[in-house]
Order: C-alpha cells, then sequence, then structure tokens
C-alpha cells in the first residue's frame, strides 16, 4: 500500500490542516464557524479511521503530533487542488482510470460524475466495473473502489463509506394480495441474493422470519442485475442507501419492512498518488469524500 495515500473527510482535513497552521483549537473553531467540541469530535473521529494519534496535549491545548503535521501537508495539498481548480488556475488534465463495483458505479457515482467534469473539465475519465467485488489490486487503476470484508481491505485501502442492508422490492410487491405484512410473508415471495444467501440469512434471524428458507430465490453476480430484478417485481432484494436511494425516492423501490442491518462489507478506496495521474487522482478522491459528506453518505 505503499504508493496510495490515505483521504479523510474534506472538513476533517480542512480542520487538521489549520489547526496546523493555526496551532491551537479554538483558532479552527472560530475559523471554520464550529464549537471547539465539535472541532475535537472531528480530530478524535479522524484518528478513530485513521488508527494513529494526530493531535496530543499541550498545556491547555493541543498541538499535532510529529505524524499529524506530516498528514496535515497531505490535506493542505489536496485542498490546494480544489482551491485551485475553484479560483480558475491552471487545471488538472489527463487521462484517469477509476474502477468501481457495478453497483456503486451504475446508481451512486454516475449519477453525479457531471460535477466533477464541470469542475475538472480537462480530466477524461474512464469508468470501470470491477470483475470482482473484493478486489482492490487492479493496478490500471488511478482511483479503485472496492466492496467487501474489513478483513480483506483494511490494509490495502481506506475505508470510504459503511452501510446498512434492508428489504427493497417493486410497489406491486405490496399492493397484490396477500402482499407483504411482515417478515415471514417473504416465505411467498422470491428473495434475491447477491453473491451469497448470507445477507438475507442474517436479515431474516434479525427479523424473527426463522421460517423464511434464505437459501430460496436468485443469486446474481452484481448489484444492477439484482434491482433490476427488483424492480420488475420478480423478487425481494436487499439493497443499502447508497445504490438503493436514487431507486427509492422516484418510486420505482420501495421498502416494505423497516429494519435494517450493518453490511458485512463495507466500501473502500485508494488512490495511486504517485501515478502520472496522481493529483487528478486526489483531486477525484477528495471529491468523492466530499460528496458523501455533503449529504449522500448512508
Amino acid at each position: 500500500m505503499s504508493k496510495f495515500t490515505r483521504l479523510p473527510p474534506v472538513k476533517a482535513m480542512r480542520a487538521l490542516e489549520a489547526l496546523d497552521r493555526l496551532g491551537s483549537a479554538g483558532a479552527v473553531a472560530d475559523e471554520m464557524s464550529l464549537t471547539r467540541s465539535a472541532v475535537s469530535h472531528m480530530l478524535r473521529r479522524l484518528e478513530d479511521d485513521l488508527g494513529f494519534a494526530i493531535s496530543e496535549p499541550d498545556g491547555r491545548g493541543i498541538r499535532l503530533t510529529a505524524r499529524g503535521r506530516r498528514y496535515a501537508q497531505e490535506a493542505r495539498r489536496a485542498l490546494d487542488i480544489m482551491s485551485r481548480a475553484a479560483a480558475d488556475e491552471p487545471a488538472l488534465s489527463g487521462e484517469l482510470k477509476v474502477v468501481a463495483p457495478p453497483g456503486f458505479a451504475t446508481f451512486w457515482l454516475a449519477d453525479r460524475i457531471g460535477s466533477f467534469t464541470d469542475q475538472f473539465p480537462d480530466i477524461n475519465i474512464h469508468v470501470a466495473a470491477a470483475r470482482v467485488l473484493g478486489d482492490i489490486a487492479d493496478e490500471t487503476a488511478d482511483v479503485q473502489i472496492a466492496f467487501g470484508a474489513e478483513a480483506q481491505l483494511r490494509d490495502q485501502a481506506d475505508l470510504l463509506a459503511q452501510v446498512a442492508l434492508f428489504p427493497v422490492c417493486a410497489p406491486s410487491a405490496l399492493s397484490a394480495e396477500p402482499g407483504l405484512r411482515k417478515p415471514s410473508d417473504l416465505k411467498r415471495m422470491r428473495l434475491l441474493h447477491l453473491v451469497t444467501h448470507v445477507d438475507w440469512q442474517r436479515w431474516l434471524e434479525a427479523a424473527g422470519a426463522a421460517k423464511v428458507d434464505p437459501r430460496g430465490g436468485l443469486v446474481f453476480s452484481d448489484m444492477p442485475m439484482v434491482q433490476m430484478a427488483a424492480a420488475s417485481g420478480h423478487g425481494v432484494a436487499l439493497g443499502d442507501a447508497l445504490t438503493a436511494r436514487a431507486s427509492l425516492e422516484s418510486g420505482q423501490l420501495v421498502r416494505p419492512f423497516a429494519l435494517s442491518i450493518p453490511s458485512r462489507w463495507s466500501y473502500y478506496m485508494r488512490v495511486n498518488a504517485a501515478g502520472p495521474a496522481g493529483e487528478a487522482a486526489q483531486a477525484f478522491a477528495a471529491w468523492i469524500t466530499a460528496q458523501l459528506d455533503d449529504g449522500a453518505r448512508p
């Protein structure tokens, strides 16, 4: 993982950079129009995400650790990329390859990527679907996003988003008799699975629907096929707030039950900052993080 940099949320990068520049949490709070406790909470959460200390007590205040100062320099670089674009300074250009899971690319990225290309019109982007959901080892990618288990990905990439799973189906599944009134009614429905039966098994156990067989139904290799089958009325799937949001907002899909469970898998991202498209890759990763921070994070 030596050639990949960690990219924290934009607000956290701003707080870290400001603490390095201003020297106190109070000054950071004033600059960012936040309370001092909010700044402290943001920095503690950043430390939890990174797994190392970025600050330490200093009398009645705090100061950055040596590693925190180095991280602040990286944060400043990423923020500078964004600010140069906003100031209409010389734009970033070149080719950028982004690899992402089919569901994330189709239902989240494709819906928002225009705001990045508007900001960086001279970056030519090639978006490719990952062949394997948990794969993060595509050396041709400048930015790669994977959906997989923490144990598999935490040492190779940085956590991007955690999600919860809940049933989704076409509206007709609710209106047709006898319909879905309680979780046990799922025994009359076809279950739609992504790769494995395990997630449905976990949800049914949490719902107390022991008589529903989690092994029945159809198994698909990617989320777009799962959601298409669900929206077409062919069964009930498990969705998450990232990939199912647009279909839920449009009414193409509905949630028959409120219960959700934490997914076994999360979204991770790694960025090839040392490659020929390094600055463009960092800008793209910072843009994704900002999009999630601004309301798209589940």
